[in-house]
């Protein structure tokens, strides 16, 4: 059965070239048993879960916040399923209201601990930490700092060689 929108002979290498491969069916049974392994699964079907954010406010700029993203992609008939998943949420909220100047970064990070250069709890793969902290901004910002650290340095040091031949200049009188 070929797919909608897809030429045959396209399909039929596909199938034959690609999913009958013994490195696909590996992987494919891999990600399978990873799948049925998961105590909080995403619902969202096919819908990467950076779709629903893009909906739910991203394309304007406004990215929902992470109980509102974590709610949305783990929802079943408007509800929490998993207990686990239940006690997660109530987490999220929870730390979310106690210390509401937390990033989505911060707030991830306390509930699920340090997340992976390339996956991040909640965003779904291909949104990293290093993006939510501020991406290359906060690399600017550190390399601002490390120069007037460097600055204030040679100040300083320039201030203590003069002390030292002022110290120097007294001694002698003495």
């Amino acid at each position: 059965m070929c797919q909608k929108g897809v030429d045959k002979s396209d399909w039929v290498w596909l199938v034959k070239e690609h999913f009958f491969t013994e490195k696909f069916k590996e992987t494919s049974t891999r990600n399978s048993v990873n799948r049925s392994k998961l105590s909080m699964p995403h619902r969202t079907g096919s819908k990467p879960i950076r779709e629903i954010i893009y909906e739910m406010g991203g394309k304007d700029g406004k990215l929902p916040d992470v109980a509102t993203i974590f709610f949305e992609t783990r929802k079943k008939n408007n509800k929490l399923v998993e207990p686990e998943t239940s006690e997660k949420y109530d987490k999220i909220k929870e730390l979310m209201q106690s210390e509401s100047s937390l990033t989505n970064i911060e707030v991830v990070e306390r509930c699920f601990g340090p997340q992976q250069k390339s996956h991040v709890v909640g965003f779904g793969g291909g949104i990293t930490a290093k993006e939510l902290k501020g991406g290359n901004s906060s690399k600017a910002a550190l390399l601002e700092k490390l120069n007037a650290t460097v600055k204030e340095n040679e100040s300083l040091k320039g201030r203590l060689e003069g002390l030292e031949s002022k110290y120097d200049e007294l001694g002698s009188k003495f």
